[in-house]
């Protein structure tokens, strides 16, 4: 895929990292001692820290794991959402009380205090390394995957980038930072979420395109050759056929359409398409973007980038 950055994308972003900084570095005064760090000496509110709970669980583990594994294994994918969640009481009545208790900061010193063993110290930072590692890379991917279209940055960068954030804000303030952090993010999610929801239930579950977008078309097939596509409509002109794909030409307008099935009949369906020409101008299934021949999402079945690779998403 192609991406171009957007002004306004950058200024945004930005914007929120430079805040967000800002905070943790106006919070690192109260993180001077142990209490302060691991704690956030006992000052976050209870409202802040339920927010950064709820910010915290309605994550990318949420809204992307949790549904992808729904969609995948039905109902045993459900099961994992329940899962998690009951792995957080486990850990807040099993592990979370007793430490505090004892007046320790982290699993590695209360076991610390009970054995006085370097093997264990050992193995809890050594296990704490293993397990934060697995959970940092996934994010960190998802990171760079993300910054890729919303600042045409490299995939890299992204993940060199949002490292570099995260690193500077949990060094800094540590549980007050980034207890505010995730307050920002699950109070966005939740209101933001609300006006989605808003949104999709004035619109509705209809599959009428928004004015502005373009409904698919089909093109009834009469014959099928090697190298050629016979069909009735005479405003289309056939221009060749790739691994399935046809490309047809209307009013100097080149389109791309998957060859399928329907009802025992052989038909044409228009499927979206981003061409790059040799001018390097980006050209939205055949037509700048200014033209508006764009399709809905929730309608893609097929795309073709470059006009040369073909995909089936």
């Amino acid at each position: 895929m192609h991406y171009q950055a957007s002004t306004l994308a950058i200024i945004l972003f930005v914007a929120f990292v430079g805040f967000v900084l800002g905070l943790s570095f106006f919070f690192a005064r109260k993180a001077k001692s142990a209490d302060g760090y691991f704690a956030a000496g006992g000052s976050i509110h209870w409202f802040v820290n339920g927010i950064a709970f709820a910010g915290d669980y309605l994550s990318a583990a949420s809204f992307l794991g949790i549904c992808g594994m729904i969609a995948f294994a039905g109902y045993d994918g459900f099961l994992y959402s329940i899962g998690y969640l009951a792995g957080w009481v486990v850990a807040l009545f099993v592990v979370a009380e007793p430490m505090k208790r004892l007046g320790k900061y982290t699993f590695t010193d209360a076991l610390d205090s009970k054995f006085n063993s370097k093997g264990i110290q050992f193995m809890a930072a050594m296990s704490t390394l293993v397990v934060s590692l697995c959970y940092l890379i996934p994010q960190m991917v998802g990171a760079g995957v993300l910054v890729t279209p919303l600042l045409g940055l490299e995939h890299y960068w992204g993940v060199i980038m949002v490292g570099a954030i995260v690193t500077v804000i949990v060094a800094t303030a540590g549980m007050t930072s980034t207890t505010y952090v995730q307050f920002l993010k699950g109070g966005m999610l939740i209101i933001f979420s609300t006006i989605l929801c808003i949104s999709i239930f004035h619109k509705g579950l209809s599959l009428i395109p928004y004015e502005g977008y373009q409904e698919f078309k089909t093109i009834n097939v009469s014959a099928v050759g090697a190298n050629s596509v016979t069909f009735a409509d005479p405003s289309y002109k056939f221009l060749g056929k790739q691994d399935g794909f046809v490309k047809l030409q209307k009013d100097t307008i080149s389109s791309w359409w998957y060859l399928d099935k329907k009802n025992g009949k052989t038909v044409l369906e228009e499927c979206p398409s981003m061409t790059v020409t040799a001018d390097k101008k980006l050209l939205y299934n055949g037509a700048p973007k200014k033209d508006k021949r764009l399709y809905q999402v929730g309608h893609m079945s097929k795309i073709i980038v470059d006009g040369k690779e073909v995909t089936k998403t």
